[in-house]
């Protein structure tokens, strides 16, 4: 009748109502008779005869059972594995055993005429002891299966911003190529018209192709020109980003800066400002000589600072070409550069993962592929996530794997 009540009430299928009411039943038959149990002691100890007195003994035990039961954390809330209907065997094999303990005590009570007290009291403890192993070995059960949905969610919410980012950055490289396109157009234009000059011995007018050639760069730098860059609000972080901007723009590479959240709190928090400043400027650095290496005509940089996917990071992506394998095991244990030429000494990386082992963040290299005309070809992510994870993520995995001897990066 309770069962059909509840099935009413909460306007839930009669089977789970049923399966509820008698769980409730029987976690509450059970306390109840252990009250019963342990209320011999006082009447005992203090000799009461008195069939009330006793009453109310068994009454207060009762109560502070239940509501001792109701403060465990698991529990405040009542049985919520039944909340949302599980599709497992956990639920199945916990009513058999609840529903094995109550038919077993309804045979004991309803032959109590024919079983001594003292056997009963027994077979009462033996099967509420089966019972609340039972709901507990369920309980976790159900709390790993939660975990484990939770990592999926967390897997699939992971991914879903990893599309996002990437369809974001292509439609900032389709932008950037269309500008470089039609720079490209008039370049041609530009070439095809002093050809037929000389094919055709006209006098090259010397004023005329200089304006047309000053107008084409002023274009040309128009396009990487400073763009105004978002705030940080930290004079030293500003005035670093405005430097290597106008870097880029001496190497006609397009710049842009995305910032989220408050700067102030990451370097208060995750890492020294004049440590962060340092490592704008290498990872840029290093950025702008992998591009001026590459025939690319895709030429950018897009640095990310702030909070992406929930942790203060730092994103440098670029258009440039790819690290040398060597280069990449090596990381953080010696200076390692190719392109000593132009300044490269292998330092600013080694300074790096001093300041990641000195504020326990992770370096993290994702190379998407060889240069492209409409896409970045890697990016390297500092995320303070407090734990000092080195590791590669390449479409060049297998060839890393096999120089890389110590299993350095990959495990």
């Amino acid at each position: 009748m309770l069962g059909l009540v509840y099935c009413k009430v909460s306007e839930s299928n009669i089977g789970q109502s049923i399966i509820i009411t008698t769980i409730s039943l029987s976690i509450n038959y059970a306390i109840f008779f252990i009250s019963i149990i342990i209320s011999f002691i006082p009447n005992g100890l203090l000799n009461i005869n008195n069939n009330y007195w006793s009453l109310i003994i068994i009454l207060i035990l009762y109560s502070g059972f239940i509501c001792t039961f109701l403060k465990v954390k698991r529990l405040n809330k009542g049985l919520i594995f039944f909340k949302e209907k599980l599709k497992n065997d956990n639920i199945d094999m916990l009513i058999l055993n609840i529903s094995a303990i109550i038919l077993f005590m309804i045979i004991i009570l309803s032959n109590y005429n024919k079983i001594t007290a003292r056997e009963i009291g027994f077979s009462l403890i033996v099967f509420t002891f089966i019972m609340f192993i039972t709901i507990q070995k369920s309980l976790q059960l159900y709390y790993k299966q939660k975990l484990q949905e939770r990592e999926v969610e967390e897997i699939k919410k992971e991914l879903k911003n990893k599309e996002t980012e990437i369809k974001e950055l292509e439609k900032e490289n389709l932008k950037l190529n269309k500008k470089n396109h039609s720079i490209a157009h008039k370049q041609k234009s530009l070439e095809y018209e002093l050809e037929q000059m000389v094919l055709n011995n006209q006098i090259v007018d010397r004023n005329h192709v200089r304006d047309k050639i000053e107008k084409l760069s002023k274009e040309m730098q128009n396009e990487t020109i400073s763009i105004e860059l978002t705030k940080t609000k930290i004079n030293e972080i500003d005035n670093m980003l405005k430097y290597m901007q106008s870097e880029c723009v001496k190497n006609k590479i397009d710049f842009q800066l995305q910032i989220n959240g408050n700067i102030h709190h990451m370097v208060n928090t995750y890492i020294g400002k004049e440590e962060l400043e340092i490592l704008i400027a290498d990872l840029i650095k290093n950025a702008i000589i992998a591009i001026n290496h590459s025939k690319n005509i895709n030429k950018s940089i897009l640095v990310r600072l702030g909070i992406i996917d929930g942790v203060y990071s730092l994103y440098v992506y670029d258009s440039g070409i790819e690290f040398e394998i060597d280069t990449l095991i090596n990381l953080g244990i010696k200076p390692s550069s190719t392109h000593e030429k132009d300044g490269g000494t292998g330092m600013g990386l080694m300074n790096t993962f001093d300041t990641l082992k000195k504020y326990k963040a992770s370096l993290i290299i994702d190379e998407y592929g060889k240069p492209v005309n409409d896409n970045f070809t890697k990016v390297i992510k500092i995320i303070f996530d407090n734990k000092n994870v080195y590791r590669i993520e390449s479409y060049r995995k297998k060839d890393i794997q096999e120089k890389d001897i110590d299993k350095r990066i990959f495990k």
